[in-house]
């Protein structure tokens, strides 16, 4: 398939050919980053998930050390790297919060192209695309990809956003506010969208936030009303349509995922 690479999505394809992987699994994420001229450390991080500090021609990466999962180390070290490639003699000192790894379509410029970096150096396109097309889409496939690539929940569902074989689109909410939203390219639906107003009162995500309610195992899709999040077109019929709602309770935040049949 033929694909359109943004700016830094195309700096993360020519770093992995650059070191001849394939894979960024091939290799320590750490090794990597110290063969591409940085200097790597963890240490405990207040308040940040991780900082790059230059002077002249030396970079340091810092990863926080109090980081409890390798997924999600993984991806701070891969936007970590990213501002390394793309922006280190723009800035001496970068530092990023969970928010700035979360939040890939709200961040500022700098903090986008280092996540679109990390996505598509740990998710390379062809790779990621080729391997949704071996499956029918349903929460298994992101467990799936997530486990193949080494990547959190979080990090692969947004990837099938942009690099899936399904249209969809993802809602993120934070404190039962709804904060953004990102459909794939084909998807054909308007979505009724409040910023910083509660989910609809029929979706997944307010019913996670009002009761505390998770669906596991084979309850994590859920069928919902279309008009739970769309705006009602005749020209488009009647399909089934479902949320699978991802929530990270540290954070008190949510990603529904929503697709049709």
């Amino acid at each position: 398939m033929n694909f359109k690479f943004t700016k830094a999505e195309f700096k993360a394809k020519t770093v992995l050919e650059e070191c001849g992987l394939d894979m960024p699994t091939q290799l320590l994420l750490e090794e990597i980053v110290l063969g591409r001229g940085a200097y790597y450390e963890e240490k405990s991080l207040e308040f940040k998930e991780g900082e790059i500090v230059s002077f002249g021609d030396r970079s340091i990466i810092t990863i926080n050390s109090n980081i409890q999962y390798q997924t999600k180390k993984r991806f701070a070290i891969a936007h970590e790297l990213g501002h390394f490639e793309m922006h280190k003699n723009l800035s001496p000192i970068i530092t990023d919060t969970e928010y700035d790894l979360v939040n890939w379509y709200q961040a500022g410029p700098q903090e986008a192209e280092a996540n679109e970096f990390a996505a598509e150096f740990l998710m390379p396109s062809n790779l990621f695309h080729s391997e949704c097309e071996e499956y029918y889409f349903d929460p298994s496939l992101i467990t799936h990809l997530a486990n193949m690539f080494e990547v959190s929940k979080t990090a692969a569902l947004l990837r099938f956003v942009k690099r899936g074989n399904h249209p969809v689109c993802v809602i993120y909410c934070k404190n039962n506010k709804m904060k953004w939203f990102k459909a794939s390219y084909d998807w054909k639906y308007f979505l009724e969208f409040e910023r910083d107003k509660h989910p609809p009162t029929d979706s997944v995500a307010y019913e996670l936030f009002t009761s505390k309610r998770v669906y596991a195992q084979n309850e994590l899709k859920q069928e919902i009303w279309k008009s739970t999040w769309l705006r009602h077109n005749p020209e488009y019929g009647d399909p089934k349509f479902y949320e699978f709602c991802l929530f990270v309770p540290s954070y008190n935040y949510s990603l529904s995922i929503i697709w049709e049949d």
